[in-house]
């Protein structure tokens, strides 16, 4: 049987309102999901994301 990676939560700074804070959708770290410059991932596995669909 091969091993799954399972991602680590990574501790973040919040820079913005505890009202504005969830989970990442990939990761559940807390990140700035609502609100202005809300995203569902996180900062780190947005950059993953987008490396994975990038044109070479």
């Amino acid at each position: 049987m091969s091993e799954q990676t399972i991602a680590k939560p990574r501790p973040q700074v919040a820079t913005w309102a505890p009202s504005q804070t969830g989970p990442c959708a990939r990761c559940h770290t807390s990140t700035c999901r609502y609100g202005v410059g809300g995203n569902p991932l996180c900062t780190v596995c947005r950059q993953a994301r987008q490396e994975q669909f990038a044109r070479p």
